[in-house]
């Protein structure tokens, strides 16, 4: 596995995204069984939530014993760098060749953006407005995330057995790309020959995905190394997670993480 971290638990980044992932769709096959594409859609936010923290001043942060996830002076969060590397390593058309056609791209990249239900801060939606002032705030190393990403995503494809998409060997940074706002209208109205029940089937499909995003990496993020892991190998042998028993309550804060009682006691099948 790769040295990078995921938080301060030490789990390793490929392990966590992976496990993200997969919980995540499974929330989605378990509360919307019906929809396979936003399982999917689920599945690959959670692998790309958090390739932002290949960073090396986050990865320092780990080191130094230092609170994760923190804001890093001027610099963008891990969340807005995820975002911005979706846009930099991966083209558009290719991605939508490998998506139904009821999966809008976008609706992934937003997801990775807003994984939580509200901004942590009242001025955060304000805080960065394009992808340029991200990468440009992130400093000289979103220049040369084509390796470590490759890397990564190699990682999470074998312990998934789920194939990924390719990082492109060049930057893309393609016009004045603006952050998406939390009110997604916000971010449809452009589009005005979108018919009102296509938005209203995206922003159903954005807020089914965030919360299974949200549901999956607080579950994940209180796990030792050593259980994700286990969890990982029960999935490469037996391709099953636990059953979700409940809707997940939502959580509006970092200290709040639902628990085992959303699963069956019993844990893994076998």
């Amino acid at each position: 596995m790769s040295p990078h971290l995921a938080n301060a638990a030490k789990q390793p980044l490929a392990s966590h995204s992976a496990l993200v992932g997969l919980v995540a769709r499974k929330h989605i096959e378990t509360h919307h069984p019906r929809r396979a594409d936003w399982g999917l859609g689920a599945l690959l936010a959670g692998f790309l939530h958090d390739i932002g923290k290949l960073d090396p001043a986050f990865q320092a942060q780990l080191a130094a014993g230092e609170p994760p996830d923190s804001p890093f002076g001027a610099g963008p969060r891990v969340h807005e760098m995820s975002w911005a590397l979706t846009h930099l390593a991966f083209e558009p058309a290719k991605v939508r060749r490998h998506l139904p056609s009821t999966l809008p791209w976008p609706v992934v990249q937003y997801a990775v953006y807003w994984r939580q239900h509200a901004p942590i801060n009242v001025w955060e939606s304000k805080r960065f407005a394009s992808l340029s002032q991200v990468c440009r705030k992130a400093g000289p190393w979103m220049g040369s995330y084509q390796g470590p990403l490759a890397e990564l995503l190699a990682q999470i494809q074998a312990v998934t057995q789920v194939a990924l998409l390719e990082v492109e060997p060049d930057v893309r940074v393609t016009g004045e790309v603006q952050t998406p706002a939390y009110d997604r209208d916000a971010d449809l109205a452009h589009l005005s020959g979108m018919p009102e029940e296509l938005k209203a089937l995206d922003k159903s499909m954005c807020a089914a995905i965030r919360a299974a995003l949200l549901f999956a990496d607080r579950m994940i993020s209180r796990m030792g190394p050593g259980e994700v892991q286990d969890w990982l190998h029960a999935w490469l042998a037996r391709k099953i997670l636990p059953d979700l028993v409940q809707a997940v309550q939502e959580v509006d804060d970092y200290t709040t993480i639902p628990g085992d009682q959303f699963f069956n006691q019993g844990g893994l099948k076998v």
